[in-house]
C-alpha cells in the first residue's frame, strides 16, 4: 500500500485518475506557496465540479470508466453540465453539503490509514529483529521497544516546550492549547507500553510510537503555523513552509498511493453497493475538496479547523489503534509460531516441503492452496 500502488496510474485503466490527480498536485503546489492563488482557483475550482460530476456518473452507470468510451465520457459530463444549469439551485445545494461531507470523511479516511501505516512499519521492524539470530534477537526487540517508547516521550515533550517558549503559551497564542493534546497522547503511550511489557513484548509499539510522535509535531507545528499566517504575524521561517510542504506532499502522495490500490479495495468491500469507480472518484472529489477547503477558503480558518480536526480525532484513533494492534498481535504470534513449527517439521520430514500448515487450524495443506481444506481459511 502507498507509494508502490502510484505505478497503477500508469495503466491504461488509470489514466483518468492520472490526469485527475496531476490537476489535483498542481492546485496544491499553488495554495501551499500561495503562488499565483488566482490561478489556483482557476485550477481547482473546476477538478472539484469535474470530480463531482464523474462521481455522479460513476453512481448512476452500470458500467466502469474503462468500460466506457472516451465519448460516453465527455457526453456524460456535458449532459451533466446541462442538468446543472437548468437546476442550479439544486446542484448547488447537493454539491454543498456533498463538498462538506467529503471534507470530513476525507479527513477520517487519511487518519485511520495514516494510523494503519505508521501500525505497519512497526509490525514489519519486529518481523526483521523476531528473524534475527537469537544471540542478538532478545536484546534488540528490547532496545527497539524501550528505546522507541523513550524517544517518541521525549519528542513530544521537548516539543511541548519549545512550542510554549515561542509561542509564550499555545491555549493564549493560537486559541487552541496543542500542548494539552499532546500530554493527553504521551499518556497514552505511556499506558500502551505499560500493556506491551506485560505477557508478550509488543516490540511494534517502539517504532509506532516514533512515527506517531513525529505525526504528532507535524500537526502542532502546522496549527500554531496556520494561526499564526490567519493571524498575519508570520514570524515563522520560509524554511518551515518548505518543511510543511514536502511533508504534506509526502502525506498526499502516499494517500493518492492507497486511494486507487488498498483504500479503495478496503473500502469497497465495505460498501458493496458501490463500485470501485464510485469510490475512487469520491475520494479524488474529497481530497480536492479537503485541499482547496484548507488552502482557497482563507476567511473560514478551514486551514486551522482541518487540524484541529485531525489533531483530536487523532486521541481517539491512537487508542483505538493500540487496542487493535495489541489484539491483532496475538495472532501474528501464533502465525509466527505455526510458520516455524512448519519449517522445522519440513526438516525432520514430517511434511513434504511442497505443504503448508495453516495458521488457523494448524491442518495440513498443499502448497499454493488459498485456503484451507479443514477450516475453509485464507492461508497466509
Amino acid at each position: 500500500m502507498g507509494f508502490k500502488d502510484l505505478k497503477l496510474l500508469k495503466e491504461k485503466e488509470n489514466r483518468l485518475y492520472l490526469i485527475l490527480i496531476l490537476w489535483l498536485l498542481i492546485g496544491f503546489t499553488m495554495f501551499q506557496f500561495e503562488v499565483l492563488y488566482v490561478v489556483g482557483y482557476i485550477v481547482f475550482i473546476p477538478l472539484i465540479i469535474i470530480s463531482f460530476i464523474l462521481f455522479l456518473t460513476a453512481l448512476l452507470s452500470l458500467k466502469k470508466f474503462s468500460e466506457m468510451s472516451k465519448k460516453r465520457i465527455i457526453i456524460s459530463i456535458i449532459i451533466f453540465i446541462l442538468l446543472s444549469l437548468l437546476f442550479f439551485n439544486l446542484f448547488y445545494t447537493l454539491l454543498l453539503y456533498l463538498f462538506l461531507l467529503a471534507i470530513i470523511s476525507f479527513i477520517i479516511i487519511t487518519s485511520v490509514f495514516t494510523m494503519y501505516y505508521f501500525y505497519i512499519l512497526g509490525i514489519r521492524i519486529d518481523d526483521f529483529l523476531y528473524n534475527l539470530p537469537s544471540s542478538v534477537k532478545k536484546f534488540e526487540r528490547w532496545l527497539f521497544f524501550i528505546g522507541g517508547i523513550i524517544f517518541s516521550i521525549l519528542l513530544i515533550i521537548g516539543a511541548v516546550i519549545i512550542s510554549e517558549l515561542i509561542t509564550g503559551g499555545t491555549g493564549k497564542a493560537i486559541g487552541f492549547n496543542t500542548s494539552a493534546v499532546a500530554l493527553i497522547i504521551v499518556a497514552i503511550i505511556i499506558f500502551f507500553a505499560i500493556i506491551g511489557l506485560r505477557g508478550r513484548l509488543n516490540v511494534w509499539m517502539g517504532i509506532f510510537f516514533v512515527w506517531v510522535a513525529i505525526y504528532t509535531i507535524y500537526l502542532m507545528i502546522s496549527i500554531i503555523y496556520s494561526r499564526i499566517s490567519v493571524g498575519g504575524g508570520n514570524t515563522l521561517s520560509i524554511p518551515i513552509q518548505i518543511l510543511l510542504y514536502f511533508f504534506n506532499l509526502f502525506l498526499l502522495l502516499w494517500t493518492i498511493g492507497g486511494l486507487i490500490g488498498e483504500k479503495a479495495k478496503i473500502i469497497k468491500e465495505k460498501l458493496r453497493i458501490f463500485g470501485s469507480d464510485t469510490i475512487v472518484m469520491w475520494l479524488i472529489f474529497s481530497m480536492a475538496s479537503f485541499e482547496f477547503a484548507s488552502a482557497g477558503i482563507e476567511t473560514m480558518d478551514v486551514d486551522i479547523f482541518r487540524y484541529i480536526a485531525v489533531y483530536v480525532l487523532f486521541i481517539p484513533l491512537l487508542f483505538i489503534m493500540g487496542i487493535y494492534g495489541i489484539y491483532n498481535y496475538g495472532n501474528i504470534i501464533k502465525e509466527r509460531s505455526i510458520k516455524k513449527l512448519e519449517n522445522e517439521a519440513k526438516k525432520e520430514g514430517i511434511i513434504e516441503k511442497e505443504q503448508v500448515i495453516c495458521t488457523n487450524c494448524g491442518a495440513i495443506n498443499e502448497e499454493g492452496a488459498k485456503f484451507c481444506t479443514s477450516c475453509s481459511k485464507e492461508i497466509i
